[in-house]
């Protein structure tokens, strides 16, 4: 591939709360363009332009989960070019086996996974009880949460992003709820009907 250029982040929606209020299923029923397929092939061919054309139809949902994920909009900024340079990079083992919209979003969320392993913690005082509570989870139950409880998606399209059995998902989401419930004390999120099953 041509040498990579820094993706051209705008924050277009606008304000962090706007670009998470406008998120709002952003992630399941995306449109798979008719043109696509054209896109990405010559994105896989070098051209750099046209996967930011095709990138662009999905960062919406791409930037509101590194908004809910980073400490500042700025990190978030980070983030997001991060996930999608990574995207770029390894857009050559995209077979079209699967929609794209489903491929991008599982290197964003193993992106935002090794983000969060190595991330420091919030300085005391930046964060409300709520944020530190979610802190305390690992990469995979925050990811899990966040795709299930704000994005709304379904446990079986976040198995597939993540590349693990629906079972996973929805057992990381159990001891992510619990985990929660047990830092805040109070019923803060909807809680999963089904029990753990089979350990992860």
């Amino acid at each position: 591939m041509s040498t990579m250029r820094s993706f051209d982040v705008k924050f277009r929606i606008g304000t962090a709360p706007e670009a998470m209020a406008a998120s709002q299923g952003a992630f399941p029923g995306l449109p798979y363009a008719p043109d696509d397929a054209a896109l990405i092939r010559q994105a896989q061919a070098g051209r750099w332009e046209a996967f930011a054309e095709v990138a662009s139809r999905y960062d919406r949902a791409i930037l509101a989960l590194a908004l809910r994920l980073a400490h500042s909009e700025r990190e978030a900024r980070d983030l997001f070019q991060k996930a999608l340079l990574q995207s770029y990079k390894e857009l050559r083992t995209y077979r079209f086996q699967c929609s794209f919209y489903l491929w991008i979003y599982r290197v964003v969320a193993r992106t935002c996974i090794e983000f969060l392993t190595r991330r420091a913690p919030a300085i005391d005082g930046q964060a409300n009880h709520l944020q530190e509570a979610l802190e305390q989870l690992s990469p995979r139950e925050r990811i899990v949460l966040e795709l299930k409880q704000y994005f709304g998606l379904k446990l079986d399209t976040i198995a597939t992003i993540l590349a693990i059995e629906e079972v996973s998902a929805r057992n990381i989401l159990v001891r992510a709820t619990l985990a929660l419930r047990l830092e805040l004390g109070t019923q803060v999120i909807e809680e999963p009907r089904t029990q753990l099953q089979a350990r992860t």
